[in-house]
């Protein structure tokens, strides 16, 4: 409801203003036009100070200039000058580094050399070969040869025998022990391995380390005798042999006719494969050659020998300070800088304005005149402004005198120095100073240590090779066949015997001193001492792949103890000779022999065994590349002995004195001297401007009353522009048409819509852009040209659009014809 009677209230205020705004006495068959006057401006141009102009000033000190001076310092005077001592000089040869040797390594060599490898050894399998047998003849024994015993009686003779009354025996004597110390190297953190993702871990832990082993020392306990009688034997007990006769008896016997035996079966080998890690390199070691060691030692000698030298005692002077004028100064001048303070200016470029601004149309507006049901409205237009930097000049540059300061440092202008005269008191004299011997220490290079080696081991690289290795060699399993007998009668005969009959000993008492005991050592025990060492100990080993860390090891001192032994003294025995009836031929027996009684049977033999042949299997081998290292060696280099000429000085003449005259001594000082005074020199740095355009607004504009127009100048006016074929530049004709024809126009404040159209000859597109380029052209000119408001034109290509004849595309016309459609018009338009 509100929108209604506010579209209502609009409506009626409108229809009143346009019914208001109409020509009031308008005469019939003439055109009017409603004109909005446009507001009048012009530009104006203002210049601004950026920046004020200021003085520069450069300072130029004083300028000065030198004179020399001539100041007598030293009294003449004379001088005792010493004729010195004469020698000569004799060159002497010294050692300073004796003759040595060093060890050069000669690296070994690695030869690869190829190796055949069995990889599944050689073998055989066996074959079993079958027993052979045979009939044979065998004789068997029925009664088997014997002999009769004859006694054959024992043989004795007397003899002198010595007898041990007292055993040969040794006594123990005490070898002191001995103590040496030698060096050991203690391995004090144990040899580990390093991880690359996990590192060990370690801790620190006390080890006592046994740097005197226990020991013991050697007691003799001396050996212990008794006297013992014993019953020596001076005929040893004997027997003699008594026969025992024979004696025959029967016996049934199983004899063997066919032996027994065993086939042979044979059981195959057995065989795995094993992984078998060979040497392609063999363990070794490089030469690591540690060089000798040298220490420099200083040695004393003799250059020249003890003299006396002549010493001027000097002459003794005495010192006056006198002062001069050094120099004069002036004053100098300082250059105090222009200051400046810092502002911004604000033009106003353009004063706030307002221009009318017709409304669009109401949507229910009956009206067909298209300035009907409209709204004009007074907009605000804002001011336009321009802010500048500006630099103002607060204070401009100055000079400022800067006293001198002389030497004496009270604003004073003149420098003055002093100088040293010296005046002599007592004349020179010499006394006579002995000079002692003058000795040099020469360095010589001892060698302490000779150049050793180092064997550093390369463990050997093996590779994995798989063997087939028999586990079991083929063997063969024995079957046994039993064996055939067959059973027959013997005659055993029991041979005849002797039996011994025994004969007593006879013996007799003799005194014996027998060592109950032997000498024996008694060992004292020596405790070990021990050392505390601090070891690195690895608590937990690493997890994952061991990089080997070598063992760190420590140099220490240990005392081996050699325990005291006992040397064995030897005793010896104490005999007695005494006679004695030994037998010389024991009582034997002869044997008469029987011959036996034999039976001839028939016995089934295996002549060959039954055996088994070994069918060689070649072994399987494989060809590995091997490498032979031939170790590396040292080779002794003779190193020369380094000697140095030295020079001794002898003395030839001594030392005497001769007078000398001595001028007087005089000095050239310089003396500064001021030649200009100091100044400035002046330079102005000009103001700095800055240009801005500005627009005033010379005349008011806004709604006027009607204006009468030509009535033609409404519709679309032909402008007789002349446009050259696909051209679309305004010709000097062209130009004086628009002067002509639109200007008048437009100065009544009017405003105009520029309309250009092409033939129908080429493309309809290229023809569309022609057309927009020449009424932007008409356009563009009356702007920059004549000054025109942009706001009172408008311009627009049609192209081939609107051709007012038949002459479209593919249509054969006239030059003429084609003229008439190349137009430019124009017509007059409501603001």
């Amino acid at each position: 409801m509100k929108r209604i009677l506010l579209f209502g209230l609009t409506l009626i205020f409108g229809a009143t203003a346009f019914a208001q705004d109409l020509p009031t006495n308008a005469e019939p068959g003439k055109c009017y036009v409603r004109c909005t006057t446009p507001d009048v401006w012009k530009n104006e141009t203002v210049t601004v100070q950026t920046a004020a102009a200021y003085k520069v000033l450069k300072a130029h000190g004083p300028q000065y200039s030198t004179e020399n001076v001539t100041l007598e310092t030293k009294v003449a005077s004379s001088r005792l000058e010493v004729v010195p001592a004469q020698y000569k000089s004799e060159n002497v040869e010294v050692v300073t580094q004796p003759a040595s040797s060093r060890l050069e390594l000669i690296p070994g060599k690695t030869n690869t050399v190829t190796e055949t490898m069995v990889i599944q050894e050689a073998s055989s399998r066996l074959e079993v070969i079958p027993a052979k047998y045979e009939q044979r003849n065998v004789e068997v024994v029925v009664q088997p040869a014997s002999s009769r015993i004859e006694v054959v009686p024992a043989q004795y003779e007397t003899r002198k025998e010595t007898i041990v009354i007292q055993e040969a025996s040794s006594r123990l004597e005490r070898v002191p022990g001995k103590s040496e110390v030698v060096t050991e190297t203690m391995v004090i953190q144990e040899a580990s391995s390093r991880l690359e993702v996990i590192p060990a871990q370690y801790e620190t832990r006390y080890v006592d380390v046994v740097v005197q082993p226990a020991s013991s020392r050697i007691e003799i306990v001396p050996a212990q005798y008794e006297t013992r009688k014993e019953t020596i034997v001076t005929k040893p007990a004997s027997s003699r042999l008594e026969r025992v006769a024979s004696k025959t008896q029967y016996a049934t016997e199983t004899i063997v006719i066919k032996e027994a035996s065993s086939r042979l079966e044979v059981v195959p080998a057995q065989y795995e494969t094993r992984n078998v890690e060979i040497v392609v390199q063999p363990a070794s070691s490089r030469i690591e050659v540690i060089p000798a060691q040298y220490e420099t030692r200083k040695e004393t000698m003799v250059i020249q020998p003890a003299s006396s030298r002549l010493e001027v005692i000097p002459a003794q002077w005495s010192t006056e300070t006198l002062t001069y004028v050094k120099g004069m100064r002036a004053s100098s001048l300082r250059v105090v800088p222009a200051e400046f303070d810092s502002s911004a200016q604000t033009i106003i470029t353009k004063v706030a304005s307002a221009k009318w601004v017709m409304g669009d149309k109401a949507p229910d507006c009956e009206d067909t005149d298209p300035n009907a049901c409209r709204v004009w409205c007074y907009r605000n237009v804002p001011e336009q402004s321009v802010t500048v930097s500006t630099r103002g000049l607060s204070k401009d540059a100055t000079a400022v005198s800067v006293p001198c300061n002389g030497g004496s440092g009270n604003g004073d202008c003149t420098e003055t120095g002093t100088y040293t005269k010296r005046v002599l008191v007592k004349p020179a004299t010499t006394r006579s100073i002995p000079i002692p011997a003058v000795t040099k220490v020469i360095t010589k290079t001892v060698m302490v240590k000779p150049a050793t080696t180092r064997s550093v081991p390369i463990p050997a690289i093996t590779n994995t090779v798989k063997t087939t290795v028999m586990v079991k060699p083929a063997t063969t399993r024995s079957i046994p066949i039993p064996a055939v007998t067959k059973t027959v009668k013997k005659t055993i005969i029991t041979p005849a015997t002797t039996r011994e009959i025994p004969i007593p000993a006879v013996t007799k008492v003799v005194t014996k001193t027998v060592m109950v005991k032997p000498a024996t050592t008694r060992s004292i025990p020596i405790p070990a001492i021990t050392k505390k060492v601090k070891t690195t100990v690895m608590v937990k080993p690493a997890t994952t792949r061991s990089i080997p860390i070598p063992a760190v090891t420590k140099v220490i001192k240990k005392t081996i103890v050699t325990p005291a032994t006992t040397r064995e003294v030897t005793i010896p025995a104490v005999t007695k000779v005494i006679t004695k009836t030994v037998m010389v031929k024991p009582a034997t027996t002869r044997s008469i022999p029987i011959p036996a009684i034999t039976k001839v049977m028939k016995k089934t033999v295996m002549v060959t065994p039954p055996t088994t042949r070994s069918i060689p299997i070649p072994a399987v081998s494989k060809t590995i590349k091997k490498n032979i290292i031939t170790p590396a060696t040292t080779r002794e280099v003779t190193i020369p002995a380094i000697t140095k000429t030295v020079k001794t000085t002898v003395l030839v003449a001594p030392a005497t004195t001769r007078s000398i005259a001595v001028p007087a001594q005089f000095k050239t000082v310089k003396k500064t001297i001021v030649s200009k005074e100091a100044w400035t020199e002046e330079s102005v740095v000009p103001a700095q401007h800055q240009t801005v355009t500005k627009e005033i607004l010379v005349t008011k504009g806004g709604l006027t009353s009607w204006k009468p127009v030509d009535c033609e100048i409404i519709k679309n006016t032909a402008l007789p522009i002349n446009w050259n074929v696909g051209s679309a530049t305004l010709t000097s004709a062209a130009k004086s048409i628009i002067d002509t024809r639109l200007m008048p126009i437009l100065n009544d404040g009017v405003s105009i819509a520029i309309a250009s159209h092409t033939d129908a000859r080429g493309s309809a597109s290229s023809n569309q852009r022609l057309s927009e380029r020449r009424a932007q052209a008409v356009v563009n000119y009356l702007i920059n040209v004549k000054g025109v408001n942009p706001s009172k034109l408008t311009g627009k290509g049609y192209g081939e659009t609107r051709l007012t004849n038949r002459c479209a595309d593919g249509t054969t016309c006239t030059e003429a014809e084609h003229r008439a459609n190349r137009r430019t018009t124009f017509r007059v338009v409501n603001n």
